[in-house]
């Protein structure tokens, strides 16, 4: 935070881009914890709250996860490599933007489209919470995307993302 921003609360414009939201988003999951008030002006400790409470993650940081020769290829595979791993129950899950948070504009075009992919497909299963679109795995979700993450089955439906 710059000097200048020490004497300001952030707007709640300011922190829904500092989230990687939609600031009518933030305005909902501000209204769900019941914590409205007449003038919308935050600390930079009410944005780790909020951020916790929205569910907010950025899963893509530094390099992809899975090396592959063929960048489309490499990002389905990270991504798949990437839920098996924050899965951790049978209730999991998580945003759906949180799938793609951190990646470049290209990358996420591929990735987005190989969520609605998956979910087509039934490997993923769409979920509307109060706080947000989120995505869980199905029955078998979690066998399926392992066989995506090592290459050894990926299904011809998302090579068209690639080819």
């Amino acid at each position: 935070m710059a000097v200048a921003d020490l004497f300001e609360k952030l707007t709640l414009t300011q922190v829904a881009r500092w989230l990687d939201i939609h600031p009518f988003e933030l305005a909902r999951i501000i209204g769900l914890e019941g914590s409205v008030r007449p003038e919308l002006r935050f600390g930079e400790d009410e944005v780790d709250r909020l951020r916790d409470i929205a569910g907010v993650e950025t899963w893509w940081t530094g390099e992809l996860p899975v090396s592959d020769d063929v960048r489309g290829r490499a990002l389905v595979r990270s991504l798949a490599r990437l839920v098996v791993e924050h899965a951790d129950g049978e209730d999991w899950s998580t945003r759906a933007d949180n799938l793609f948070r951190g990646l470049e504009p290209a990358d996420q075009w591929v990735v987005r489209r190989a969520i609605n992919q998956l979910i087509r497909e039934g490997v993923l299963v769409s979920v509307s919470k109060a706080t947000g679109l989120h995505v869980r795995l199905s029955g078998d979700g979690r066998e399926r995307l392992a066989h995506i993450a090592d290459g050894s089955g990926i299904p011809e439906s998302l090579e068209s993302l690639w080819s």
